[in-house]
């Protein structure tokens, strides 16, 4: 196969959130004297999200004021068992920002050597995710937006992954046939299935190596193989 072009989900991909979401929202809460167990909020988040559906519950058409509801709504519920957060509004306004900065993402070990030597063999990079209007300002924090060509954010085309509309966007701005392309991403449904239905050659990232349901998913454990993929 002659490869031209790697699409790259961002969150669990690239980067994830640093010590996690659980642990963020624990490290935001113990200025306005709560304490909470990482790991409970993590769960209530978790909980919270799949009700909602993730963001594919925006709908097509968002704003940074719809998107800013959802989340003070989702945070909101997160809290609730707990009576709540004294002081809302300036936590919120905290926690939001927080989710912007460098210092609450951690960047895979590999991820920088990859896109480094990807970027030296001359291939078209771009980030297909399914992220909020926010997903500029958290590239450019973690300086990573250098090494892309173009980002392709669900909130920005009004769709969410697996929907063929997100990589469409993706396959026009790269000027890529799906035959030339490799997307790589952490979700079976979102990445995977939204991919290979277009034709687009599709790798689940799975570092910690546990086993899966379907063995004919094609996965790698590092970025790294991508570099060999493409001399294939």
């Amino acid at each position: 196969m002659t490869i031209k072009t790697i699409f790259f989900d961002a969150g669990g991909t690239l980067f994830k959130p640093y010590p996690s979401v659980g642990g963020l929202y624990a490290k935001m809460a113990a200025p306005f004297g709560k304490e909470f167990d990482p790991d409970i909020l993590e769960k209530k988040f978790q909980a919270a999200w799949q009700k909602r559906g993730g963001l594919a519950s925006l709908g097509s058409e968002t704003s940074e004021e719809k998107e800013r509801h959802w989340w003070v709504t989702l945070v909101e519920e997160v809290f609730e068992p707990f009576g709540g957060m004294p002081h809302f509004e300036q936590f919120f306004e905290k926690l939001y920002q927080a989710f912007e900065e460098k210092e609450s993402w951690e960047i895979f070990p590999e991820v920088l050597e990859t896109l480094k030597e990807l970027r030296s063999k001359k291939l078209t990079l771009g980030i297909v995710s399914n992220w909020d209007l926010r997903l500029h300002k958290v590239l450019k924090s973690l300086d990573l937006i250098q090494y892309f060509d173009f980002i392709v954010g669900s909130s920005y085309v009004g769709a969410t992954k697996p929907h063929r509309k997100i990589f469409e966007e993706a396959l026009s701005k790269s000027a890529s046939k799906p035959h030339e392309v490799i997307h790589v991403g952490d979700s079976y449904p979102e990445d995977i299935m939204g991919a290979e239905p277009l034709g687009i050659r599709a790798y689940l990232i799975e570092r910690n190596g546990s086993a899966l349901k379907n063995p004919e998913v094609r996965t790698i454990r590092s970025l790294k193989e991508l570099c060999k993929l493409i001399e294939e």
